[in-house]
């Protein structure tokens, strides 16, 4: 929060500075009169750039967002599928099994989830899931029971796995389209201040009260950006709601129920 008021007051006072040191006096309006159009329409054309280039940034931005959302309850829905897959198997891997579908969402909430925001995952959320996978895997494969039990547990892993990949992939930030829109939106935001001064901007007050407002929006808009660039942080990032909610769940389960 504080970066970006300082970011913001620093562009309207380099801004306002500007404007009244390179500002041209009010006796170039008349003789810039006949130039008003060619300017008005690069301004336009630098004004549209910046818009399209923000609003590709706010779509790729949302979706990624919702993807995580959509994959984290995903992910959850998989952990308490196979948690339902225990009640048939055999003494003492059932228990150990439990234990860790028990544990590994707690750990994504409160371990992992923490790590997302600087790219990095938990090394105790990896082990747990190698863990249960070597379990399920040492499981017999009769009877049909839990043979069926197994298949289905393993294929939760895989989906769980996935997932989960997919969310540190995530963590990692924007890909190369996410990043040249962050780009272009932040040299659309300089255009847009550096343009009527380099043509040319009479340095009155209302002219260089609008240019340094101007300035302080556009400020603030890119640091919301750079502050998006992964769904685990800023203002969007997604909640490990979905991991906290299915831990509530599997600790509502009696042991002994079956599927």
């Amino acid at each position: 929060m504080w970066t970006a008021f300082v970011v913001v007051v620093a562009s309207m006072v380099v801004t306002a500075v500007a404007c009244l040191l390179l500002g041209r006096s009010r006796a170039h309006e008349q003789s810039d009169d006949r130039d008003a159009d060619s300017r008005g329409f690069l301004g336009a054309v630098i004004s549209g750039l910046f818009i399209v280039a923000l609003a590709f940034y706010v779509v790729i931005v949302w979706e990624e967002n919702g993807s995580a959302e959509d994959n984290a309850a995903h992910e959850a829905a998989a952990i308490a599928d196979a948690y339902w897959q225990t009640s048939v198997m055999p003494q003492p891997q059932r228990d150990h099994i439990r234990s860790l579908l028990a544990e590994y969402p707690k750990l994504v909430a409160d371990k992992e989830w923490a790590r997302l925001a600087v790219g990095e995952s938990d090394e105790r959320t990896t082990s747990t899931l190698n863990s249960l996978h070597s379990e399920i895997l040492s499981l017999p494969a009769s009877p049909d029971q839990v043979k069926s039990a197994r298949e289905r547990s393993l294929e939760r892993l895989r989906e769980i796995t996935d997932l989960r990949r997919d969310r540190l992939d995530q963590a990692g930030g924007l890909d190369n389209t996410g990043k040249l829109m962050l780009i272009g939106t932040i040299t659309g935001a300089v255009g847009m201040i550096l343009f009527p001064l380099l043509i040319g901007f009479t340095s009155r007050v209302r002219h260089v009260l609008q240019l340094s407002l101007t300035a302080a929006v556009l400020a603030f808009v890119c640091v919301l950006c750079a502050g998006m660039t992964q769904p685990f942080t800023g203002m969007l990032r997604v909640e490990p709601e979905a991991f906290t909610s299915v831990s509530e769940e599997l600790a509502g389960i009696p042991a002994d129920q079956s599927p």
